[in-house]
């Protein structure tokens, strides 16, 4: 497995370097030629025209362009060191208590999987290394330099500030989670600016390190949001789970969350129809949810598991970027994107976890008739490492013992996304979606000792559709509905078979 980790990390860093390495000439070249796309669009990457930091007689006078690798590499330290020693002195955690034991010949620990809390594995992690990632970005380095620097500091992290065994998983999405997560935000921050720079700074908070030592803004585009709403929604879902030949278990097959809450902010970054770059996420689609309502009365065997029945949640994370783009003119109404894609989906429900990232191709599309446009999309991409639960231990039948590994598996395998909507010129629009998963869980995952090195495939089917009614410019009310449906087949322990439906009315403010 550690010669798997050193060739995936080997191959992910040089094909950055090759789609998305620049050198200090095509920089320069950038800033000076500016240039701005009509309706808002732009994607070279020099000091926006309506900075207004080009005055020097400020505290942040104009970008200089120039690499700043001592304010990156500090940055990368000054976090770590004093992310260490916050747990250390502060929280008093036991994993932070690092000494010279860790870090006599700390090259020879060799590399695990652990088992850590879903949220800090596969969001926090990726959170973290994003630090390391908009750092460097915000000194003026590329794509491939800052994601360099970010493997630096995920494996000073894993061998320099943690007692544990340094973490296959948290290298993967500390590293390549870290870039999707860095590089969007390190975007959103700039255009956060038109509203406030303070905003901007709390969406990227590593512009207080960088802007304090350069005395520069980060070098970017503003105006580049393309599409912005805001979602509150209401609604309710039904649950059905079976183990199958399993007839003669006792367990609570069917499972009501009869009312929740669910806000969401979706953000389209450029026209994702007809855009042609070569820089690594100069078009991206995000989409954030969270869900809190009553729950079934069945729990996930955790810590808090008398409020892990009674309350129903839900956290989701979804997006894809651009890593490389053209726009094939096919005809004169159509407005296409073919190109390389990267996919980091995260999604932690009260009844399943479900987690993905990875690259692939993708073909998007927009026709545009006399009055409405049909726009689709269609990704297909590998997912080098993600993650599903097993029934036994989110809803447990038997009581997991020591010999458990973790309460969710580690996954890999195919993935797909295929999106449409269909829009008319009064403003009503049906959208269908649909992501699909070929998950094969690795070996020692949930299994007891009898099936350590047990293995199966999960195939799992995220559906939903939503239609839409205009009420004003920015109002528009809607009705939705999804279906989340997983048939697994295990070599050693029972298969499974679930199905979750929900069902919610929402208001939309659509801001752009």
């Amino acid at each position: 497995m550690k010669k798997f980790l050193s060739l995936f990390l080997s191959f992910v860093f040089i094909a950055n370097s090759f789609l998305f390495g620049q050198n200090a000439d095509s920089e320069a070249l950038n800033s000076e030629n500016t240039e701005t796309v009509s309706n808002d669009i732009s994607f070279n990457v020099a000091p926006s025209a309506d900075s207004n930091y080009s005055e020097k007689s400020g505290f942040l006078h104009e970008n200089d362009g120039k690499k700043h690798w001592f304010t990156a590499i500090g940055g990368v330290l000054f976090f770590n060191v004093g992310l260490a020693s916050y747990n250390r002195f502060v929280l008093g955690s036991g994993w932070a208590q690092v000494g010279p034991d860790e870090w006599n010949r700390f090259w020879e620990r060799e590399m695990t999987y652990d088992r850590d809390w879903y949220w800090t594995n596969f969001v926090l992690h990726p959170y973290q290394g994003s630090f390391y990632y908009q750092a460097s970005r915000g000194s003026n380095l590329n794509v491939a330099e800052s994601f360099a620097l970010t493997l630096f500091g995920s494996a000073f992290w894993e061998y320099l500030c943690e007692t544990n065994a340094p973490s296959i998983n948290d290298m993967v999405y500390t590293t390549v989670g870290a870039f999707s997560m860095g590089e969007m935000l390190y975007r959103l921050s700039l255009n956060a600016d038109e509203l406030s720079e303070l905003f901007g700074l709390c969406v990227n908070p590593s512009r207080c390190w960088t802007q304090l030592w350069t005395r520069q803004k980060p070098r970017g585009t503003t105006h580049n949001i393309h599409e912005l709403s805001l979602k509150f929604g209401v609604g309710a879902a039904a649950a059905r789970s079976n183990l199958i030949n399993c007839s003669n278990l006792d367990y609570k097959k069917d499972e009501i969350y009869p009312v929740f809450f669910n806000p969401s902010v979706y953000v389209v970054y450029n026209d994702p129809y007809g855009h042609d770059s070569n820089e690594p996420y100069s078009q991206f689609e995000l989409e954030i949810s969270a869900s809190a309502g009553k729950g079934s009365g069945e729990g996930a065997d955790c810590q808090y598991k008398d409020l892990d029945k009674k309350l129903m949640y839900e956290i989701r994370i979804l997006s894809n970027g651009m890593l490389f783009a053209r726009s094939p003119r096919f005809s004169e109404n159509t407005d296409t994107t073919i190109g390389l894609v990267m996919e980091y989906e995260f999604d932690w429900h009260q009844f399943y976890e479900l987690s993905s990232l990875g690259p692939g191709l993708a073909l998007k599309q927009r026709v545009r008739f006399e009055n409405s446009n049909l726009e689709w999309q269609l990704h297909g991409a590998w997912n080098v490492l993600g993650t599903t639960d097993y029934y036994y231990y989110h809803r447990p039948i038997i009581l997991p013992d020591a010999s458990v590994v973790r309460n969710y598996s580690y996954t890999t395998g195919p993935m797909l996304n295929l999106k449409m909507r269909y829009a008319t010129e009064k403003g009503y629009a049906l959208a269908l979606g649909l992501r699909a998963y070929g998950m094969h869980d690795y070996y020692s995952q949930l299994q007891d000792d009898t099936a350590a090195h047990s293995a199966g495939w999960e195939w799992i089917g995220v559906l939903n559709g939503n239609f839409e009614i205009p009420v004003s410019k920015i109002l528009r009310l809607g009705l939705a509905d999804e279906v989340y449906v997983k048939r697994a087949v295990y070599k050693k322990v029972p298969d499974v078979f679930q199905v979750l439906n929900s069902g919610s009315i929402y208001a939309k403010f659509q801001m752009k």
